[in-house]
């Protein structure tokens, strides 16, 4: 017999940055056609993760969430919200959740991005049968590559 995980709610940290590799890559390729003046192409490039940075921080974007037990982004097979959307999740926001998944052994919990440019991993956790009784777990799922920053709070029954 199978334990099961109550998905009690994540809380997002930080929300992916709002610029994607392809932002980021247009604006490294600025540096090449800036006229230099009085500054070193040494200074504008070093200049370049400030930009990125002020981007970010203008736009503010929250995530476009959906949670899968899987390790391939597919809204269709999120397990929240579900029917085939997912929910807007801002940094410093709460979303209750309330949804129970079985466990037998471990089970994969991945948060996810939907956008036009493809499904982006936000972050993955393992909850693990042996966790049963042991009460609210919160574990963070995060994504270096996203900038992404989430707490997900469970308990095994």
């Amino acid at each position: 017999m199978s334990a099961t995980a109550t998905i009690l709610d994540v809380y997002c940290v930080h929300a992916a940055t709002g610029t994607d590799s392809t932002t980021n890559e247009a604006i490294a390729a600025l540096a090449g056609t800036i006229p230099v003046g009085g500054s070193t192409l040494h200074d504008i490039a070093q200049s370049i993760p400030a930009a990125v940075a002020a981007i970010d921080a203008s736009r503010n974007d929250p995530d476009d969430l959906y949670i899968t037990t899987s390790t391939q982004g597919d809204v269709g097979q999120a397990i929240w919200p579900g029917n085939g959307s997912a929910g807007s999740v801002g940094s410093g926001q709460t979303q209750p959740l309330g949804v129970t998944v079985s466990v037998d052994g471990v089970q994969n919990l991945s948060l996810w991005d939907h956008d036009l440019s493809g499904d982006d991993l936000l972050g993955s956790i393992r909850i693990e049968e042996t966790e049963l009784g042991q009460g609210p777990i919160a574990k963070m799922a995060s994504s270096p590559v996203e900038g992404s920053v989430y707490l997900v709070n469970y308990r095994v029954d």
